[in-house]
């Protein structure tokens, strides 16, 4: 397990932080940009992509990738589109109803 800055590991810190509501409703808040951040990282690399020949691809600046990366910064449905196409492509969104476990799902193609 890897240990954090100071001997504890990363799963110990993260997992202490989390009893703390504030910290909680955040990490929450954050998750789904990081989770798509953790995507565009993994697929620029696959596709040996700099941020700045990604950001050509999409008509944008290298700055706006390193947001998009940084999983801090919401995402706009164009945005998310530019990625699907510069990544040859399709972003999909939609929406879950119902239970959890076996949702009925709406999904469009951007």
């Amino acid at each position: 397990m890897p240990a954090g800055p100071v001997g504890q590991s990363v799963v110990e810190s993260i997992e202490r932080s989390l009893a703390d509501t504030e910290f909680r409703a955040e990490y929450e808040r954050l998750r789904p940009y990081e989770e798509l951040a953790r995507i565009v990282i993994m697929r620029r690399a696959a596709l040996g992509l700099t941020q700045a020949e990604l950001a050509a691809r999409m008509d944008t600046t290298a700055s706006a990738i390193s947001r998009i990366e940084s999983g801090q910064h919401a995402t706009s449905a164009q945005t998310l589109k530019k990625l699907g196409d510069a990544f040859g492509g399709r972003a999909v969104v939609g929406f879950e109803f119902g239970p959890t476990r076996k949702p009925e799902r709406e999904l469009i193609v951007l």
